[in-house]
């Protein structure tokens, strides 16, 4: 049984996203390895803790909205991230990969 609440898709796009932490803002580019309406899973080299909010930009769509991190996994040289989006990604730019 698969818990989700939308489809994901695999997508292969770089993917840039914002973050404050403390009085600064973090940046990293990373890349999406799957996508549904709702959210995404992204690889990152640098930590974002759970519970953040970020701003990213996916790329290959021209998609811009803000999420939060709702899981982090580490890798050997890596972060899987699990984001949550606050605007659904519009159904065009899912079958347009």
């Amino acid at each position: 049984m698969n818990p989700r609440r939308n489809q994901r898709f695999a997508f292969s796009g770089k993917v840039t996203i914002s973050w404050e932490q403390g009085p600064d803002y973090a940046m990293a580019r990373g890349t999406c390895l799957d996508i549904s309406h709702n959210g995404l899973c992204i690889r990152v080299k640098e930590p974002i803790p759970v519970g953040s909010y970020v701003g990213l930009s996916i790329e290959p769509l021209g998609f811009r909205s803000s999420a939060s991190v709702r899981h982090i996994l580490r890798g050997v040289a890596h972060y899987t991230v699990g984001l949550e989006l606050s605007q659904p990604v519009p159904t065009r730019a899912l079958t347009v990969q």
